[in-house]
């Protein structure tokens, strides 16, 4: 008998001779922040369920686009994980797996809580801090069938890409009380210099920041924090442009967009905020 809609299969059994099963959920339109648990058996698997925690088994959930404005709070970040009373699909955009304007495939884990989940700010959105939860949610890259077989989270499979070399549209040089001449050049940027770190000559206009990778690379992403040495600076908001040779620009629009992209950054001097790049960035020169 049929399967799908609300009709009742004559018999609960399947017997099928394909070791693959595609099972198509219809539904009305609506709009969920929750994904979907799917639950089976065989007559070689009595019972199983997909993300069990105990077997860290990774399961996957599609999200539809529009989720990160819904209502509902999300606890975590892509480091720790989430806590598992969040809105996954709205956790999933936090955690930079899937673009909100397109939604997709999600691949995650479940596994045993933590005590305390750490907020953050991340693709536009601002996670919460958390207590101990039972559970937890793991989001993973594209690409399931390459998962560690820890089901780290995120950060542990990703690497930070070294720059060769810094460039910029100007940098400030200031003059302290003393007379004495600091310079916040470009090579400052670097994510934890101690100290000052860039800044443009005051009242520049489109001042810009260069990061040379030496060779072409993949660029999932940028994480962008403030200067508090001193004076309590930081950059709002901000576009991102790509080269192959260091000469011919094209400005990042993301998901198929038909504008360039405006990423919202920092707040303060003192939090980091991480933005994806969905689809990532193939060159060696980035703005």
């Amino acid at each position: 008998g049929p399967y799908c809609r609300n009709a009742v299969p004559a018999t609960p059994l399947l017997v099928t001779n394909s070791s693959t099963l595609t099972v198509l959920f219809n539904s009305t339109s609506h709009r969920s922040g929750r994904g979907l648990l799917l639950s089976y058996a065989t007559s070689q698997h009595p019972g199983r369920e997909e993300g069990s925690p105990q077997l860290c088994r990774p399961s996957g959930v599609y999200c539809p686009a529009g989720c990160k404005d819904i209502d509902g709070d999300i606890w975590g970040n892509p480091s720790q994980g989430y806590r598992d009373t969040s809105v996954l699909c709205k956790a999933a955009v936090h955690a930079g797996v899937i673009a909100d304007e397109l939604g997709g495939q999600v691949t995650l884990s479940r596994e045993k809580g933590i005590t305390l989940y750490e907020s953050a700010f991340a693709n536009g959105l601002h996670s919460k801090r958390g207590s101990l939860s039972e559970k937890r949610l793991i989001f993973h890259k594209a690409g399931g069938l390459r998962l560690p077989p820890c089901c780290l989270p995120l950060p542990a499979c990703d690497d930070a890409l070294e720059v060769a070399a810094f460039n910029a549209s100007s940098w400030w040089h200031e003059v302290d009380a003393l007379g004495q001449d600091r310079a916040w050049a470009a090579e400052r940027a670097v994510l934890g210099t101690t100290g000052h770190s860039w800044a443009a000559e005051p009242g520049s206009n489109s001042a810009w920041l260069e990061l040379d990778l030496g060779t072409r690379r993949n660029v999932t992403g940028i994480i962008t924090k403030g200067s508090s040495e001193l004076y309590d600076s930081y950059v709002t908001a901000y576009r991102v442009s790509s080269s192959r040779d260091g000469k011919n620009w094209r400005p990042y629009r993301g998901s198929g967009g038909q504008e360039d992209k405006v990423f919202e950054g920092n707040a303060d001097s003192h939090g980091e905020v991480s933005n994806t790049f969905i689809p990532p960035i193939v060159a060696r020169y980035v703005r």
